[in-house]
């Protein structure tokens, strides 16, 4: 069995509803016409009734009974079609001779003349007699009289006071159309006629049924109007999806430069957007991902290098085996150790697997504290470290450890990037049912665009962030993660002191209880 494509479903489900409404118009019509009809006849012949029974009335006023109507078909005729002011089937005008008689009389007056000059009368020429006319057979429906519906003279039926059958089939017990006849307020007798049904009658069933046909013939044509719109339309809705179909093919086969044309600005239309963006974002993530394997497989080979050099310098006598080797191959698998630990950290929020532990943090407090371990180190590279946090509690639902590993991170990148003799600067604040963590160093400074980028992983600006000052590229990364984690932002700009600003939003403990 084939499976039924997107356009031929459209075009079966249009063409379905089509047909059953188109059809269903059209039986509604035929039965529409059909009821309307026949309560036409019915009102028709309920005014010829009464005629009829006008009629009888006052013939059983002149003649004080039925009885000699009984029998008398001819008499019942006439007396109806005097009643619907209709002329006998046969009578003829008295003043037309036949025609035989009217050539024999004209050449009995005007003979011929002889040769001597008197007209001499001659037998009338023998004329080919007319072939009586053939009667009508019953069987043959060509020669049968047409009984139409509108007639109804034919069916008439007449019973007495006491339901006793004067003329015709029909009884008052029977169904039927009935007009009682009266005279001087008695009644004396009902006249009958059957139930107009048109699809008992021949001239009005033919007349209904060319309708019918009429009806029919229409119901066809817009069936076959309906077949080619719904083929039209089915290819034409399905024709944008094709194009769709085939550019998800190119993109899962690696080509996420592939871009669908929007020309509708309708659901297919919103997809097509939709899966332009999507290419667009696989378009940017496979050039991040080639350039992290490339910068991670730089880091990686790095420190290898340089820890292979120093030990075949070791082996081969060019360096002695002292304390300051030792000390040069344990900074190098710091490094490396340090750039492992940082992807592996990624590895597990990519993966959703960071365990946190929430609890009610003082944040103040918590900078107070860093802010003291730094000390030392901060004045050893000759910066000046400055904490400013409000003397009252500020509460968060946050992990302790991972907001001073964000701390840390942050410090870490100033302590290592920000030339001597500079300052370093942590500022918390409240801005409405927010915390507000700023830190801020000195020159040397960034561009707008490089603090886009500052929290890409493996960035790192050749000038100011070179990996000789010991950094991996991941810890900026790594802190928007954790900062993530946390329900906050995270953002960086240029700093009043010359150098980068970092701003970390948290919200509140009091505002997470009120909502």
């Amino acid at each position: 069995m084939f499976p039924l494509t997107i356009s031929k479903k459209i075009s079966i489900s249009v063409l379905i509803v089509l047909v059953l409404s188109v059809s269903g118009m059209g039986w509604l019509t035929v039965r529409s016409l059909q009821s309307g009809f026949n309560a036409y006849l019915r009102e028709t012949q309920e005014i010829e009734l009464q005629k009829i029974s006008r009629a009888m009335s006052g013939y059983y006023r002149d003649n004080g009974t039925f009885q000699s109507l009984q029998h008398n078909p001819g008499e019942v005729k006439r007396l109806i079609d005097r009643a619907l002011s209709r002329l006998p089937a046969d009578a003829q005008p008295p003043d037309m001779p036949p025609p035989e008689r009217e050539d024999f009389e004209r050449e009995r007056l005007n003979p011929e003349p002889r040769a001597d000059g008197r007209r001499e009368r001659e037998p009338p020429h023998e004329r080919p007699r007319r072939p009586p006319p053939e009667r009508l057979s019953g069987d043959d429906p060509r020669q049968r009289p047409a009984r139409d519906v509108f007639e109804i003279a034919p069916r008439i039926s007449l019973v007495d006071a006491q339901g006793v059958g004067i003329f015709g089939p029909l009884r008052a017990h029977q169904p039927s159309l009935k007009a009682e006849v009266e005279v001087e307020g008695k009644k004396v007798g009902v006249v009958l006629a059957p139930l107009p049904q048109f699809a008992l009658e021949k001239v009005s069933s033919d007349f209904v049924r060319s309708q019918i046909r009429q009806i029919t013939l229409i119901v066809s044509c817009f069936i076959g109007l309906a077949i080619l719109v719904s083929i039209w339309l089915g290819r034409h809705l399905v024709k944008p999806i094709a194009g769709l179909r085939k550019l998800t093919q190119q993109i899962a086969g690696g080509q996420f430069q592939a871009r669908a044309d929007v020309l509708n600005q309708d659901e297919i239309g919103g997809l097509a957007q939709h899966i332009n963006s999507m290419a667009k974002a696989l378009e940017n993530n496979e050039r991040k991902r080639k350039s992290i394997m490339a910068d991670l497989s730089h880091e990686l080979r790095t420190p290898l290098t340089v820890m292979r050099a120093e030990v075949e310098a070791i082996i081969d006598g060019v360096r002695p085996m002292n304390l300051d080797a030792v000390r040069s191959i344990e900074a190098e698998i710091h490094h490396l150790n340090k750039l492992v630990d940082d992807l592996h950290q990624l590895a597990l929020a990519d993966a959703g697997d960071l365990r946190f532990q929430f609890a009610q943090v003082d944040v103040a407090d918590l900078l107070k504290q860093i802010g003291e371990r730094f000390q030392a180190r901060m004045q050893q590279a000759k910066l000046q470290l400055q904490v400013d946090v409000p003397d009252l509690p500020v509460m968060l639902n946050a992990d302790a450890g991972r907001v001073t590993q964000i701390i840390e991170n942050l410090l870490e990148n100033s302590l290592r990037y920000t030339d001597p003799n500079g300052r370093v600067l942590i500022r918390l604040t409240r801005d409405a049912g927010l915390a507000r963590i700023c830190l801020e160093d000195s020159a040397p400074g960034l561009n707008d665009e490089q603090h886009q980028k500052m929290f890409e992983r493996l960035y790192r600006e050749d000038k100011a962030r070179s990996r000789a000052k010991g950094g991996s590229g991941l810890g900026l990364s790594i802190c928007r993660t954790l900062v993530q984690a946390h329900r906050g932002e995270i953002q960086a700009s240029a700093s009043a002191l010359g150098g980068v600003k970092i701003t970390i939003l948290f919200p509140l403990l009091d505002v997470k209880r009120g909502e």
